[in-house]
């Protein structure tokens, strides 16, 4: 039987190579020790990376989710607040308005004019809302303004009733009705939007509508009512105190109809946003199971891995006891 020996300089390569590897293993167990979790994902799966993958993906899916029920909750609530406060205008203003027109001076009118005009304009301001840079009743068109601005969308008006011939509050209710149904009238130069904007995947397999825009019926009846309310504050019928209480009267009956309309279109925001709020929590709740599961594919046994890592350590200074002895031998001692 022969013997096989190395020389000094194979052991000392040896030596330093199983010292080396040991270092790395203390390295990557107190790593895992710390953590819990694998250093070493394709050794600790046994090269089976796909249930990891699969998990990985759907978590970056819900995370993509997350994002938007985020700014779709943020979008619609922003909606549904200019929507309130649109509501709570029309209804102060016919309230203003219906006493106006029971009273006995024109003062009463002429102040009801005022403020009519004044929340006409408060009203397209409203709806040419913007939430981080989009307008949110214009649709598609969503860099733009929804709606005309008040003074041109009044000019546009005056301009109709003078060419209808309108002489009482009922002709220019009329006018004013048809100004806003005609296809050249507020469809064409009063909306300045585009189409609802597409659906909104909020979910795996579920979507919200955002199909609300300034050119929703309910917010052109009541526009309609609050533009032909303004023009008490512009000077129509001056001199008519019987037409303009008339005006006045028709204009705050017609904001008070439109109040169930709008009430109705804030029935359906308010669908939406609890639709974006559940799915929210439904994606939340299948994040957290889901991450749960990816943790357990990469965690470690804290007690397996503390106990590689003594042998590790206990390794690397029988290497280093060794390596110290082989500088030291001498001639004589190993002889």
């Amino acid at each position: 039987m022969s013997l096989v020996s190395l020389g000094d300089m194979a052991q000392s390569f040896l030596l330093r190579r199983q010292s080396m590897a040991a270092k790395l293993d203390i390295t990557r167990l107190s790593t895992e020790l710390t953590t819990g979790r694998t250093a070493d994902l394709g050794r600790h799966l046994s090269g089976d990376l796909v249930p990891f993958s699969a998990l990985d993906t759907s978590l970056a899916r819900l995370k993509g989710f997350s994002t938007v029920t985020k700014d779709a909750g943020v979008y619609l609530g922003a909606m549904q607040a200019t929507l309130g406060s649109f509501t709570q205008m029309g209804d102060d203003l016919s309230r203003v308005l219906m006493s106006a027109a029971s009273g006995q001076t024109a003062l009463g009118v002429d102040a009801a004019g005022l403020k009519a005009e004044q929340s006409f304009q408060t009203a397209v301001s409203m709806l040419n809302t913007q939430v981080g840079g989009q307008t949110l009743f214009a649709g598609d068109r969503t860099q733009g303004t929804a709606i005309a601005s008040a003074d041109a969308i009044l000019q546009q008006i005056e301009a109709a009733i003078t060419l209808s011939g309108a002489v009482s509050a009922q002709d220019v209710e009329l006018a004013v009705a048809n100004w806003f149904a005609a296809p050249a009238g507020f469809g064409l130069t009063g909306y300045l939007g585009g189409p609802p904007l597409a659906v909104l995947q909020i979910a795996p397999g579920e979507s919200v509508t955002r199909d609300i825009t300034a050119a929703d019926p309910a917010l052109v009846k009541n526009l309609q009512a609050l533009a032909t309310a303004a023009l008490l504050g512009r000077g129509l019928f001056v001199g008519q105190p019987a037409a303009r209480q008339d005006l006045a009267r028709r204009t705050g009956v017609a904001l008070l109809e439109g109040q169930s309309d709008l009430t109705y279109l804030s029935a359906r925001l308010g669908n939406n946003e609890a639709q974006v709020d559940e799915a929210a929590t439904r994606n939340a709740a299948e994040g957290a199971s889901l991450e749960m599961a990816r943790n357990a594919l990469v965690a470690v046994d804290p007690y397996e891995t503390a106990s590689k890592l003594q042998e590790s350590q206990a390794q690397l200074e029988k290497i280093f006891l060794i390596t110290a002895r082989m500088s030291k031998l001498s001639l004589t001692e190993y002889m």
